[in-house]
């Protein structure tokens, strides 16, 4: 092996021993001596017989479960420090990056760490790292942040590192170690995250998805090539090796798995050896009042008058039929607003109309009902936490609004709210109980286990939506019963979507890997989960149709489940282990 040859491979445990061997034989390209720093390091960073810093942690702080040290393990010591973490929600990938950075600090490996995560999420990776690990970060939302340059340990946004601001300080350094969280986010080679990625100069990487595949197995491909350049080769290759004509299958699965096996670790909850507490499912359907009845009927007369004349306003129709259901304020702002954008004469009378009915409904049934909820949590849950989940900024203002009169501490949860005033907002909510009234700003990658009551006072048509926001409260480190509560009101879309397709095939009971699955093979069509209910809702000629439309969704989505149970079975000589469902946004 020539001084050439030396400085064109990848440092790698394996190796690491004869690269050193040969820059002490003489070879001095200073390319070769960084790669020889690299490998002295690894070295030093070689296993005893178990990872030497897990006694340093605070098993007060963090309780250290088997499958986080066993991927920890993996990760450092079986694939050299790069890996793609992509266990299920809920089961710990962010405390397996603190006990691998735990682990590389004790062993002086570490001397600049850049973590990249959402905006909402770098507080709390901020707070984790120091409570749990000991580990000391800026956060880019600090006041004494100086930028990129000025720190060792840093936490930032993703889109604060690609910002024009800071792009090239961020990409002039050589870091030691990047940690990329929600790496799904860069699934998309054509977008400035995943050039950011691929440009970074750095020596060990580990990137956290629970989703590595979204859409298609490309998703996969980019994720992986950002971290390990060239294990699938190009990406014609990749599909025409790997993927058959339709794409709904895989070839050479052998080869695919072993591939797979030397940069991903994937745990799913149903064989992590964990004990999660029990999920207890109360859904509660109300009479709406007559006026909201009538309210109801005439949105709905509307929508399939609307979408029967002009398809392409589907979005927006689609969005009437969620708020009608959801709260008057919600439908009330999106009535005014396509007011003010018709200048023409259609359907402006409609509107008219669906307004005065707004107006006339003096009580809403949902906020009544709630009351009983919260006061039953009140009484009988430490400091009366519950959180209520709404998709609609105006419905969140009028039940906090209600709330307030009634004399319930309220907090309220939205993306319009700065990173830090999003962590203040958790922090008061943990410390003063109450309701905490959120949007789904709240639904991925919050940890709140110290709640275990819910309420999706407005329901998702999407039922990995759903999932997420139960995701917050029911994951690892909830000591207690888990209580879900659904409301919906009786005679609507809401009554359909609970009733006829969420419980008929107990959705609310799948993991977080089946709900995926199942989605997955639906939507191969190119028609999504809220698609489906929306078309049948419109094109109903009657009540009974409407029944009859919705019962027949069950049974698609049950042949659904059980075909994509053999395609599973099918694949898992390449899966095992691995569940690669598609995300929910």
């Amino acid at each position: 092996m020539d001084e050439q040859d030396l400085v064109d491979i990848e440092v790698t445990h394996d190796n690491a021993e004869d690269i050193v061997d040969s820059y002490s034989s003489g070879v001095s390209d200073f390319s070769f001596h960084r790669q020889t720093v690299v490998a002295n390091r690894l070295l030093v960073g070689q296993p005893d017989t178990e990872l030497r810093s897990l006694s340093h942690v605070d098993e007060e702080q963090v309780k250290l479960l088997e499958h986080q040290v066993d991927a920890a393990y993996r990760a450092l010591f079986e694939m050299d420090g790069k890996a793609l973490l992509a266990d299920e929600v809920g089961l710990g990938k962010t405390i397996e990056v603190g006990m691998i950075l735990k682990e590389m600090h004790y062993r002086e490996t570490n001397d600049s760490v850049l973590i990249l995560t959402p905006a909402q999420l770098a507080k709390q990776w901020q707070a984790e790292m120091r409570e749990k690990f000991g580990l000391e970060f800026v956060c880019n939302y600090d006041s004494e942040f100086g930028g990129f340059d000025a720190h060792d340990y840093i936490i930032a946004s993703i889109d604060t590192a690609k910002s024009d601001r800071f792009r090239h300080t961020v990409l002039a350094r050589e870091w030691d170690v990047l940690v990329l969280d929600e790496a799904h986010y860069v699934k998309n080679e054509e977008t400035d995250r995943y050039d950011l990625i691929d440009k970074l100069t750095y020596d060990y990487a580990f990137f956290l998805t629970a989703t590595p595949i979204q859409n298609e197995l490309t998703d996969l491909y980019n994720i992986v090539s950002l971290l390990r350049p060239g294990l699938f080769g190009s990406r014609d290759t990749f599909h025409h090796y790997f993927v058959n004509r339709n794409q709904k299958t895989l070839v050479n699965r052998d080869e695919l798995q072993n591939r797979l096996g030397q940069v991903m670790i994937r745990n799913r909850r149903e064989d992590a050896d964990i004990d999660f507490t029990d999920r207890i499912i109360d859904t509660r359907t109300f009479e709406p009042s007559a006026a909201e009845m009538d309210l109801y009927n005439s949105v709905s007369d509307y929508v399939r008058e609307a979408y029967s004349q002009d398809q392409g306003q589907k979005l927006v129709l689609m969005l009437l039929q969620k708020e009608v259901v959801s709260s008057p304020a919600a439908l009330e702002q999106t009535i005014r607003m396509q007011l003010e954008e018709r200048n023409e004469l259609t359907h402006r009378d409609e509107l008219r109309t669906i307004l005065e009915k707004i107006e006339a409904i003096d009580t809403v049934t949902k906020q009544e009902r709630l009351f009983d909820i919260v006061e039953e949590a009140r009484v009988h849950v430490d400091m009366g936490r519950v959180i209520v989940f709404t998709q609609f900024r105006p419905t969140q203002r009028e039940v906090i609004k209600a709330l307030d009169k009634q004399g319930y501490t309220t907090h309220a949860f939205h993306g319009g709210h700065s990173s830090q005033e999003k962590e203040d907002i958790v922090e008061r909510f943990e410390e003063k109980g109450g309701v905490l009234v959120s949007t789904d700003a709240m639904s991925e990658g919050r940890n709140l286990q110290f709640c275990n009551i819910m309420v999706n006072y407005d329901l998702p048509w999407n039922p990995m939506r759903v999932e997420q926001r139960i995701g917050r409260i029911h994951r690892i480190g909830q000591k207690r019963e888990v209580y879900i509560f659904n409301m919906g009101l009786k005679n609507t879309i809401e009554e359909y979507v609970l009733d006829r397709l969420y419980h008929k095939i107990d959705l609310f009971q799948q993991t977080v890997g089946e709900l995926s699955t199942i989605l997955s093979r639906l939507e191969d069509s190119g028609r999504s989960f809220e698609d489906e209910i929306f078309e049948r809702l419109v094109n109903a000629g009657s009540e009974v149709d409407l029944e009859n439309d919705f019962d027949a969704m069950a049974v698609d989505l049950e042949e659904q489940k059980e075909l994509a149970q053999k395609v599973q079975n099918f694949n898992s000589g390449v899966f095992e282990g691995f569940d690669l469902g598609p995300d929910d946004d």
